[in-house]
C-alpha cells in the first residue's frame, strides 16, 4: 500500500534538498484520481500505463 503521508514527508524532504516544489497530495480521496489526470495534462507530466512493478510492467508492454 502506498502511504500518502509518508510519501508527503519525502517530498517536502526533497524540496528543502534540492530547492524543487513539492505539491502535498492524496489522489486517492475526492475524485483524486480524475484530478491527476487534468494535472499532469496541464503540466506535460509523463504517465506511466502500469503501477511501476515487474508484473504489471511486464503485462503492460505483451
Amino acid at each position: 500500500m502506498k502511504n500518502a503521508a509518508k510519501l508527503n514527508e519525502i517530498g517536502l524532504a526533497a524540496q528543502k534538498e534540492f530547492g524543487v516544489k513539492y505539491l502535498q497530495s492524496d489522489f486517492k480521496k475526492k475524485n483524486g484520481y480524475k484530478r491527476s489526470i487534468e494535472l499532469s495534462k496541464e503540466y506535460g507530466l509523463y504517465r506511466q500505463d502500469y503501477c511501476g512493478c515487474e508484473f504489471s510492467q511486464r503485462s503492460s508492454t505483451q
